[in-house]
Order: C-alpha cells, then sequence, then structure tokens
C-alpha cells in the first residue's frame, strides 16, 4: 500500500514539475512545390502520430496563398464562374469542406500512407441563394519513418445536379 502510494506522489509531483512526457514538438512544414510540402518528425515509429491535424491545415492554407498552386487556382476560377453567372458570393463564396479520410495503409509502425478528401462549394447569395458541390479534393498525407509528405492528389469535377 506504501509503495502504490508513493508512486503516486513521485507522479503527482513529476507532472507539475513539468518532467513528464511532454507532446512531441511539430517540425516545421517546408513546400517542395505549390502543391507539396515535407516535414520532417522525431519519432521514426509513431504509429500514426507524425500525422498531426496542424501541419495538414498549414499545408492547405499555404497552398491555397500560392498562386502556382492547383487549389489556389481552382479558388479563383470558381470565383469568376460566380461573377460571371451575375450572382454575388456569399461570405467568401468558395468553401471547402471537412476532411475526411478516404484512404488508410499502414505498413510497421514507422510507414502510413493516407489520404483525406473534401468538398469544395460554391455559395451565392443576391436574390437566389444556390450552395453547389464543384469539385472533390484529395490530398495524400504519407509518413515514411518521421518524414511526412503532403501533396495533392486530385480535384475530381462533381456534376450532382443542374438546376435551369
Amino acid at each position: 500500500m506504501r509503495f502504490g502510494f508513493f508512486t503516486l506522489c513521485v507522479l503527482a509531483l513529476a507532472t507539475k514539475s513539468g518532467h513528464a512526457a511532454q507532446s512531441p514538438k511539430i517540425p516545421a512544414l517546408v513546400m517542395t512545390s505549390p502543391d507539396s510540402a515535407d516535414a520532417n518528425y522525431e519519432d521514426k515509429c509513431s504509429n500514426g502520430g507524425n500525422l498531426d491535424k496542424v501541419n495538414r491545415d498549414k499545408f492547405l492554407k499555404l497552398m491555397l496563398a500560392d498562386k502556382k498552386s492547383k487549389l489556389s487556382q481552382l479558388k479563383v476560377a470558381l470565383l469568376n464562374e460566380i461573377k460571371q453567372s451575375g450572382d454575388e458570393p456569399r461570405g467568401e463564396g468558395v468553401r471547402i469542406g471537412e476532411w475526411n479520410q478516404t484512404f488508410h495503409d499502414r505498413s510497421g509502425c514507422g510507414t502510413n500512407a493516407n489520404s483525406y478528401s473534401a468538398f469544395v462549394v460554391t455559395v451565392t447569395g443576391g436574390n437566389a441563394n444556390h450552395t453547389v458541390v464543384k469539385y472533390l479534393v484529395t490530398i495524400d498525407d504519407d509518413d515514411n519513418a518521421g518524414k511526412r509528405t503532403l501533396k495533392l492528389r486530385d480535384i475530381h469535377p462533381i456534376n450532382l445536379r443542374i438546376d435551369n
């Protein structure tokens, strides 16, 4: 009983003093092209832990900010399409939905191949209010022994419905 109490006291002190295990540091993301990036993680055998949302979100923001990126060019083209239709964009006019994992393959503790997909939607206001899914965007997010590679895989048009 004394040993258990002693162990709990030591763990409590270690946690409060900052000596407990800390979350791994998220490394810098380096764009290697307008549509791809790399990050090097310390943990070479993370069991998927290197696939953090922080760097995935940063990758998407950097692609949208780069005029040479296919995702950025798509957004500009869709905004032009809205303007040419005579309608007004509502909010940003083009939104990228929630990202969902659409592929996962893990080989051992340090190799993961993953894809994430999201809908690209146009939203217009004015007399008519239209929300239309236009494209499905897929990115790859792979980890090979600590080297994480993110890249745009595909932008696929979707024609769900056309109203006259």
